[in-house]
């Protein structure tokens, strides 16, 4: 399947009345190529009640989309000084956090072989060094039989936690995020056949972008060293729930047929952000602030430990009153 990292802005140049910051989102944005669903969801996991043309994504389309950004780097078009200067700016991309969560159903009375049904052991896999990774990982169910939807309705359905990463080396140790999966399949191969589908809308990621070069190097390109956590939710449960079709019109997902399927930032946190070359107008910077609150409050809510997010939010720069 074809899948990218961002958008490609036409002639290379991204829309003038974006700031910096618009710019650098939507070229970090990825973006994969759907399948359609069926009502057949993975076994002992539950799915969403939307039709059989529910686009979907497996997890191994969206590394898919990350591997060239891994290797080269991100191409993010941004302007200095107005609109006089014009520089690229790379940024390569790091595996800071995931989270899996599955509806597991559990059968309310005897499966089919006699046998009881029990919940998925949870393992947990931690380093023993201080600054190593932690890594949980939970198998799939031994549930001889499959659970009905009403079952679900009737409080049999528990979301269960598949898998986590919670990256907590420093960033000059780290692996770009393409070979991260590839080092953490070997040990949760799900992570590669995983549907969208089929994952809790309390799944996400958060992707780390360091900046490496930029185009033509210069002084005032330090302005535009700042480095980025971007948030995506990774269900399809609901349809259009942050997934939309390739932008060629007003057709919807279900009066024209998804050719893409983008994973917009729903939060974001970064540090060394200088208001003057990222955030110009007061729109821009209530958009960083947004977003920064956005992923302030989504940890809260999962009660995560993200090391990336500690860091971030501590260097953060005092909001102001704009």
């Amino acid at each position: 399947m074809a899948a990218s990292c961002g958008r490609r802005f036409a002639g290379g140049d991204a829309p003038a009345r974006c700031c910096n910051l618009e710019r650098f989102l939507e070229a970090t944005t990825p973006v994969v190529t759907p399948s359609c669903s069926s009502k057949e969801g993975m076994k002992g996991w539950s799915q969403s009640d939307a039709d059989d043309s529910l686009p979907f994504f497996t997890l191994g389309d969206l590394w898919d989309a990350f591997r060239e950004c891994s290797a080269y780097g991100t191409a993010v078009p941004l302007v200095l000084n107005g609109c006089s200067d014009g520089v690229v700016h790379y940024y390569v991309p790091y595996l800071s956090a995931i989270q899996l969560y599955g509806g597991f159903r559990r059968h309310v009375g005897p499966s089919r072989t006699g046998a009881e049904e029990s919940d998925s052991d949870l393992e947990h896999e931690t380093s023993s060094s201080a600054n190593a990774s932690s890594v949980q990982e939970t198998s799939e169910s031994s549930s001889g039989s499959e659970a009905s939807s009403d079952e679900c309705e009737s409080g049999s359905c528990h979301e269960q936690l598949l898998f986590e990463f919670l990256e907590s080396e420093p960033p000059y140790q780290r692996e770009p995020l393409a070979d991260k999966i590839c080092s953490l399949a070997k040990r949760f191969p799900q992570l590669q056949t995983l549907r969208s589908c089929d994952l809790s809308p309390a799944s996400w990621i958060s992707v780390a972008w360091y900046p490496i070069y930029g185009i033509p190097a210069g002084p005032t390109q330090r302005d535009l060293d700042a480095c980025f956590l971007t948030y995506h939710s990774l269900s399809t449960q609901f349809a259009g729930a942050g997934h939309c079709p390739k932008p060629t019109g007003p057709a919807t997902a279900r009066s024209a047929p998804v050719t893409a399927m983008w994973l917009p930032t729903f939060a974001m946190a970064s540090y060394k952000l200088k208001g003057a070359a990222w955030t110009p107008e007061w729109r821009d910077r209530q958009l960083a602030a947004s977003l920064a609150q956005a992923a302030d409050a989504w940890i809260r809510l999962l009660r995560a430990d993200h090391p990336d997010h500690r860091f971030f939010a501590a260097r953060r720069a005092p909001s102001r009153r704009w």
